[in-house]
This record gives structure tokens, sequence and C-alpha cells, in this order.
């Protein structure tokens, strides 16, 4: 389990449309259990969203038009679905790459209030398993 550190646009930079957040460095060979993006102060801007996932390729894959406005406190989990779908399934990063924050401004109007952080579950499966599995079939 890693936490991010907490990002804060007020300490940091005002956070416009297209800007990236990187959250996480993942090695190779993880597989992606899940993960939340943690509100920690609201952004005070309706029209500021986000999406989380890997920048340069599915860039919603964990979260997809978040709402930034939420209040303290308010989890938006690791979803791996579109908005409005309820799927979980974990993601297999066979390359190096980064978890990232994409920020959406629907009215183009950037957000220098909001905080929030990560967190996400992982496991290392880049290690050959010791033994082979089994597969049967039979009538």
């Amino acid at each position: 389990v890693m936490t991010s550190p907490v990002y804060d646009a007020v300490d940091n930079t005002d956070l416009s449309q297209g800007d990236i957040v990187q959250l996480f460095d993942i090695p190779a060979d993880t597989l992606i259990i899940g993960g939340c993006i943690e509100n920690l102060e609201a952004s005070g801007n309706e029209q500021v969203t986000y999406d989380v996932g890997f920048t340069g390729g599915d860039v919603d894959c964990f979260v997809d038009g978040a709402d930034s406005d939420q209040a303290a406190g308010y989890s938006v989990p690791f979803l791996m679905a579109a908005s409005g779908l309820q799927a979980s399934n974990p993601v297999l990063v066979t390359t190096a790459d980064t978890v990232d924050l994409l920020v959406i401004d629907g009215g183009s109007s950037h957000t220098a209030a909001w905080r929030f952080r990560a967190h996400i579950v992982l496991a290392d499966v880049s290690r050959n398993p010791k033994e082979s599995a089994t597969v049967s079939t039979g009538t």
C-alpha cells in the first residue's frame, strides 16, 4: 500500500485544464488492485473535475470525471471503469509507468484551494513462481 504526498493547490500552483499531477511511480510487473483519491479540502470550483490513469495511455482507467469540489474526507475509489459503472478489475502494469491525475476544467476558471492525496494497493508480480500451475481438463 502506498500513499502519495498531499497535493495542495495553494502551496504549489493553481490547477487548470490539462494540468497533470503525478501520483505514483509504478514499476514494471505490478498488479494494481485498487485505490482512491482522498479529498482533504474541496476545490471550491464545481467546473473542475478529474481523471486518474496513465497519461499517454488510458487517462481515466481508474477514475473518470470525478468532482474536485467534494467535502473534506470524501474519497473517490478507483473503480477502473467509466463513470457510473461499478466494475473493479485489477490492472497489470507490464512496463514502468506513472499513475497521474488529469485536471479537466470545464469553465477554464482553475482552482487554487483543492487539497488531496491518493492511496493505492498493489502487488509485485515480477518474480517467477517456483511451481507451475497445473491445468486439468476432463470429461
